[in-house]
């Protein structure tokens, strides 16, 4: 009996140990985390200030103990593979036939698609007068403004959604947006029921990332250019065959990695798509913006018109096949107006780029 109990407190002191010895050998090295977002750093102590100090150790501890992304790796296979759940779902929804959606978290993305959270006429009101003000603005300087938006997938392949998380019947954000900016002569270039008609032939979107696939990205370039033609005829018009479009499988995106399962879940379909070499490009510079992230990139083409692209996640893979048709691209990673970049580069077309998630962002660009 004593021997028992011996072995059980022994366990159990290995066991609070663990953490502790696994944070400073690193015995669970090899589990990378996966979480999108940066992890709390280890904080200073600094006297008298000793309660701060243990707040923030006790944030920092629970982020980054010994063996949590072991613990979590374990978990998520669990909840996923035996329960079908998705472990994080205020950050990953896990849909039906291997799709993924981004969860409530970002921007309230999913209560957005149920109705929950409307915009209201006086929102949209607002949006619209922000942006006239924007158009008027660069017009005096001689650039042409556009706004595209970016469908969420839910939007496009609401079909895959959990039966609980259904999309509301009544108008959409977007919907109530669009209402109040068809007033206006602004070119706002919504282009869901262009990806819905593409999605019969083609995928559009990846199964499990928040984004567009190539395909998806080459029908929003399309909609995008065709819009900018009717104010720039000179611009060439967008043929699919100039484009070699190959399907493939793919890799696992950033839902799936959010979640650790990167290794198990991968994208069924995907394409590797080419542009014939008159629609050749070429990024020509790197520029690293104070106070920002990612950088600006500079890129020549075979066209006239001077662009200023700026967007979100959605604009990266924008940047294979828009720059062909400008003489020059430079895009930029931000959900601002950049009135140093409208200077120095003097476009003569500005696009502005957001996800259908982030509208209400367009009130402060």
């Amino acid at each position: 009996m004593q021997v028992r109990l011996r072995l059980a407190a022994i366990s159990f002191a290995i066991l609070l140990l663990l953490p502790s010895l696994d944070q400073v050998v690193g015995l669970s090295a090899w589990f990378r985390s996966t979480e999108n977002r940066r992890l709390r750093r280890m904080p200073l102590l600094h006297f008298p200030y000793v309660r701060q100090f243990v707040i923030r150790f006790d944030q920092y501890y629970k982020e980054n103990f010994g063996g949590r992304n072991a613990l979590f790796y374990v978990y998520s296979r669990w909840k996923y593979k035996i329960l079908g759940q998705s472990p994080l779902p205020e950050k990953v929804v896990v849909g039906k036939n291997g799709w993924f959606y981004l969860g409530n978290s970002y921007n309230q993305v999913v209560d957005q698609h149920r109705g929950l959270v409307p915009l209201s006429d006086s929102s949209a009101a607002l949006i619209t007068d922000h942006l006239i003000g924007r158009q008027q603005e660069l017009a005096r300087q001689g650039i042409k403004l556009y706004v595209l938006i970016a469908p969420d997938s839910q939007t496009i392949y609401p079909e895959y959604l959990p039966d609980h998380l259904q999309q509301s019947k009544e108008l959409s954000r977007l919907d109530v947006l669009k209402r109040a900016m068809a007033k206006t002569n602004l070119p706002f270039i919504d282009i869901r029921d262009t990806l819905l008609a593409a999605k019969r032939t083609h995928r559009v979107y990846y199964q499990t990332d928040t984004h567009w696939n190539e395909y998806g990205t080459l029908v929003g370039c399309a909609a995008l250019l065709n819009r900018i033609r009717q104010d720039r005829p000179t611009i060439p018009p967008v043929y699919v065959m100039n484009y070699t479009i190959q399907q493939r499988s793919g890799m696992s995106g950033d839902l799936t990695h959010m979640l650790t399962l990167q290794d198990n879940v991968n994208e069924k379909v995907a394409y590797a798509i080419r542009p014939s070499s008159k629609l050749a490009s070429r990024q020509i510079a790197v520029i690293p913006r104070e106070k920002a992230v990612f950088p600006a990139r500079r890129f020549a083409g075979s066209g006239f018109d001077r662009l200023l692209f700026i967007g979100d996640s959605f604009s990266n893979s924008m940047m294979r096949y828009l720059p062909a048709y400008f003489r020059e691209s430079y895009f930029i990673r931000d959900g601002k107006l950049d009135a140093e970049a409208v200077r120095s580069e003097r476009p003569t077309i500005l696009v502005l780029e957001i996800v259908e998630r982030n509208i209400n962002q367009l009130a402060t660009f």
